[in-house]
């Protein structure tokens, strides 16, 4: 009953130090991990959400907001940008005569129009009479005309916000300041809004029309996609929403926009009914909308799109726009406002500034509660302490289905949450438990590891001292040679089956057995066995394990299986030293090359083809016999053809050692096994496999018992 609580619980076999050591490392991988999380945290974050804006269902749009494109059609209808403001004004108010509560344009007219009358007139005046150029510098300004229009309809402008080091603050010119945003502000101004030193407006003729301003700035992250837009900036020492946020505000027919929390930052900013979540400086994350695609599969702008030619012929309905807001931009190919999002490699900077119009009016931006912290990084410490306190005491596969558990659990409550435009991450829930447990199962087996090397060791050293000095150990090893069958014998088992086989023990006696008999219907079997340790314990265990074998395989109609887990039950019966013994057991019929095989936690056979080719048969097999009493060891079948050589063998080859103490290893067995097929006979492939381990180990002494077994088909005509 002690050996069997010992092997369940391994933490219980370690010395105190040892169990001091494993909950002190655990404790430090706990606190490394949240270290490490506090330091890449974000880092880590951003990429899982983008993950979730790329493969969750899209929002489904506002059918408030449009956007009128001047596309490629529109430039071959009307002409290159930038365009007359004659035509602007016109495609203003086929816009506006549609219904629209709201237009915005997403480009700046920083710039008198290129058509105005007395610049015409002052480019051709050696050419023109100055009667007809008279006439022309008294014809209206094309951006007074604009500027009228702009006055009767719900027009906002958009302006940029000037960064300090930006090109286009220009410090030598001496501009007006721009007029002020209509907007007016309540509520807190905290330092974290983003300032612009400098903004550059429209010209004064059209900035004085417009019902509203606002900034069209929308910087990139340090990757460059655009994930949030700023509602509001500090530009040249005013405060001024964003072009999304008054067109709301213009939509909704109100002037005040309310701004909500304090000094340190923003939590939400309201305008009219309309409320959404920002972060300290204003920022509104976007949980991006979009539409399925065509019947024909092609994809579709996230909003509808209205190409301005269409507008501008009067080929779109009457009231498609009514009580919509509408942002006019542009989309033709090699214009420069071309950005990238976590959902789309390539969009138009006039499509991100629908989807924060569309954020406001639906208050469907993400955001990371307040209370978010204190959850993640609570089931954090929680999971990491029932870590440290029941891993150490658990089995590997309840540790592997706990963790399944955790992450499931914590990656599928974020993605709920994203799905509700909360942000939560997964990986303060995690990592610290993770973290606690790697390191605890590491060191658990190390520290294992550790002491069974030193009971093994202690162990056999004292049976070998006794045995030493009693004189046994001569006697044992006489008495254990003559258990196995001389290899003269072995080959004349059976016509049809040619065997050999070595055993050579590490110390005077050893634990490796090997064993071959004929059916009397012809079939051979055969069996290779290592005995865990070495020396005296491992040799007597070996005696037993051989003669148990041999009794209960031998008997007629007993399928290989049962008489497998027979022996296994009977080695563990009185097994009160925890002795246990791997062991490959083998059933031939010469006939079909049939090979059936039970293997109970030894080394898998090889076959060598004799033409310098080796295949490993991959046994599933079991544990070594006693290790699991109950265990159903299983057949497993393959075939061996006429010439093929299998070989089996114990650790005492793979585990060999050179005197740089490097492992003779898998590769080096495959390739020694390939050059052995080639050998005439069985016995000289055996011969040629122990010479290359011990010309490997160099004469150094052996680190394991050697045994090498070898089974070929004779052609039988």
């Amino acid at each position: 009953m002690t050996d069997s609580s010992s092997r369940s619980d391994p933490f219980g076999e370690l010395e105190p130090r040892a169990r001091l050591r494993v909950r002190a490392a655990g404790l430090l991988a706990a606190l490394a991990g949240a270290m490490l999380l506090l330091a890449v945290g974000p880092a880590l974050r951003q990429p899982l959400i983008d993950t979730y804006q790329r493969v969750s269902p899209p929002l489904e749009p506002s059918a408030r907001v449009h956007v009128v494109a001047i596309d490629a059609e529109s430039l071959a209808a009307v002409g290159g940008w930038p365009w007359s403001r004659y035509a602007l004004a016109r495609l203003t108010e086929q816009i506006a005569d549609r219904g629209a509560v709201a237009i915005g344009f997403d480009f700046l007219f920083a710039e008198p129009d290129r058509q105005a009358p007395g610049d015409f007139v002052s480019i051709f005046r050696h050419e023109l009479s100055p009667a007809a150029a008279g006439e022309i510098a008294a014809l209206p300004s094309m951006d007074a005309v604009f500027g009228e229009v702009i006055a009767r309809q719900p027009v906002v402008l958009a302006r940029a916000g000037v960064d300090a080091d930006s090109f286009d603050r220009d410090d030598e010119t001496e501009r007006p300041p721009p007029l002020p945003p209509e907007a007016s502000f309540s509520g807190p101004q905290p330092k974290a809004i983003p300032a612009y030193p400098d903004v550059v407006a429209n010209i004064e003729v059209l900035d004085s029309r417009a019902l509203g301003h606002g900034l069209a700035n929308g910087p990139p992250d340090a990757d460059g996609l655009i994930r949030r837009v700023p509602l509001l900036g500090r530009a040249a020492g005013t405060l001024t929403p964003s072009l999304a946020l008054d067109l709301v505000r213009v939509a909704e027919d109100v002037s005040e926009i309310r701004l909500e929390g304090g000094a340190a930052g923003l939590t939400a900013i309201r305008v009219g009914e309309h409320g959404v979540k920002v972060d300290a400086g204003g920022r509104m994350e976007l949980r991006f909308a979009g539409r399925p695609p065509t019947a024909e599969g092609q994809p579709r702008s996230a909003y509808p799109t209205w190409s301005a030619a269409d507008l501008l012929r009067q080929g779109v309905a009457a009231d498609v726009f009514r009580d919509s807001i509408v942002l006019v931009g542009l989309t033709a190919a090699g214009t420069s406002d071309v950005v990238t999002t976590p959902r789309d490699a390539e969009t138009y900077g006039v499509f991100v500034q629908a989807q924060a119009v569309d954020a406001i009016l639906r208050g469907a931006a993400l955001a990371r509660p307040t209370w978010a912290p204190a959850l993640e990084w609570g089931l954090g410490l929680a999971l990491a302490l029932l870590s440290w306190l029941m891993v150490p005491r658990a089995s590997l596969a309840m540790v592997l289905a706990g963790a399944a558990v955790e992450v499931t659990a914590a990656f599928g409550a974020s993605w709920l949450a994203f799905l509700n435009n909360m942000v939560i991450d997964p990986y303060p829930m995690l990592i610290p438990g993770a973290a606690t447990s790697a390191v605890v199962v590491t060191l658990l087996f190390v520290e294992g590891r550790r002491v069974q090397a030193r009971l093994r060791h202690a162990l056999d050293d004292e049976r070998l001292s006794a045995a030493r000095i009693s004189g046994e150990l001569a006697a044992a090893s006489e008495i254990q040679s003559g258990m196995l069958l001389p290899r003269g014998e072995l080959d004349r088992i059976s016509p049809a089956v040619e065997i050999d086989a070595v055993l050579q023990p590490a110390k005077t006696v050893g634990g490796d057995l090997y064993d071959a008999f004929p059916f009397d219907d012809g079939r051979v079997c055969f069996l290779v066995g290592d005995v865990t340790g070495k020396g005296v314990p491992a040799s007597l265990f070996m005696a037993l394990s051989k003669a148990l074998a041999r009794s209960l395989l031998v008997r007629p109609a007993t399928p290989l299986d049962v008489a497998v887990r027979e022996i296994n039950a009977e080695l563990a019966r009185d097994n009160r030293q925890a002795m246990a013994v791997s062991v490959l057991v083998g059933v031939l019929h010469p006939g079909d090359g049939t090979l059936e095989l039970c293997c109970a936690g030894h080394e898998n056979p090889l076959v060598a083809d004799g033409r310098g080719g080796v295949r490993e048969l991959e046994l599933r097999g079991g544990p070594p016999l006693c290790a699991a009493p109950w265990f159903p060891y299983a057949i497993e079948t393959h075939r061996l053809e006429p010439g093929e050589l299998l070989v089996a063998f114990t650790d005492g080859m793979t585990e060999a050692e050179s005197p740089a103490g490097d492992l003779f290893g898998r590769a080096r067995t495959l390739e020694a096994v390939a050059r052995a097929g080639q050998a005439g006979s069985a016995a000289a492939a055996v011969d040629a496999l122990v010479a290359v381990v011990r010309e490997f180990e160099a004469g150094g002494e052996p680190s394991d018992d050697l045994t090498v077994l070898a089974v070929r088909r004779r052609d039988v005509a």
